[in-house]
């Protein structure tokens, strides 16, 4: 089931998730997010992948969850609503305890969980098709879900958030750049090939590098104090200071 639901391609030490539902537009059913969690998790120990793509089959990235999906395979599991998405929450944690950068290349619609998905991600990379709805409060759920709220006010800031996620409104490509939320678009066409070279241009760092600054970048972005920011960089610098060349 993995398999079919998820496509690996590897090249070096990269790796690039592939969400293949794509007659759904790689809407999350039961079978795919658990396949996803089942991966991210599978790459916390994983020292020989060092950098991850994530993108979508065909016509988006992901449109978020299959409602009809989840309440034909996940009645007692997995329910909308008080109770949470328990499973996407899970999924979630484990791609943000990846030690390695996560490369989001989005085009067409990444619509609520499809959304919430690309956030959790290192870098965003739009293809020009790329739309990005919060969709929830458009279904009469709360507009802050699966950490929307804490990432994009973050990225993008109060304001722009806040619209985003109180009116429903999507955000395309060339706003997402403007304001924040990813860091390049490209044509459609172009975006894999331009995520490989985001990717190999990384992989020329020291592994530890690598890892150390993703989890020095995380921890910062928690931390209210900058005398305690610079204590967390530091700590990680002295780590690669000290490790030898052969190991870096």
């Amino acid at each position: 089931m993995t398999e079919e639901l998820l496509k690996i391609e590897r090249r070096g030490a990269i790796e690039h998730l592939i969400l293949n539902r794509p007659d759904s537009l790689n809407s999350l059913n039961q079978p795919l997010a658990d396949a996803l969690f089942a991966y991210f998790r599978g790459k916390q120990r994983d020292a020989e992948t060092r950098v991850i793509l994530v993108s979508g089959a065909g016509r988006g990235f992901c449109s978020g969850a299959d409602l009809r999906g989840w309440r034909d395979q996940t009645p007692d599991r997995l329910r909308d609503g008080p109770d949470g998405d328990w499973l996407l929450r899970d999924m979630l944690k484990a791609m943000r305890a990846c030690p390695q950068p996560i490369v989001a290349l989005v085009h067409g619609a990444a619509a609520g969980g499809g959304l919430v998905i690309a956030l959790a991600a290192d870098i965003i990379v739009v293809g020009s098709s790329a739309a990005f709805h919060s969709a929830f409060i458009k279904i009469g759920l709360s507009g802050t879900e699966l950490g929307a709220g804490w990432r994009l006010q973050r990225a993008i800031g109060i304001s722009r958030a806040r619209e985003m996620l109180l009116t429903g409104r999507p955000m395309n490509a060339t706003d997402a750049v403007r304001c924040g939320l990813a860091s390049a678009e490209v044509a459609d066409e172009d975006m894999i090939a331009y995520g490989y070279a985001l990717a190999e241009d990384m992989l020329k760092a020291a592994p530890d590098a690598l890892r150390v600054t993703k989890r020095s970048l995380d921890a910062t972005l928690e931390i209210s104090s900058y005398d305690t920011a610079m204590e967390v960089e530091e700590r990680g610098q002295i780590q690669m200071v000290r490790a030898a060349p052969t190991k870096r």
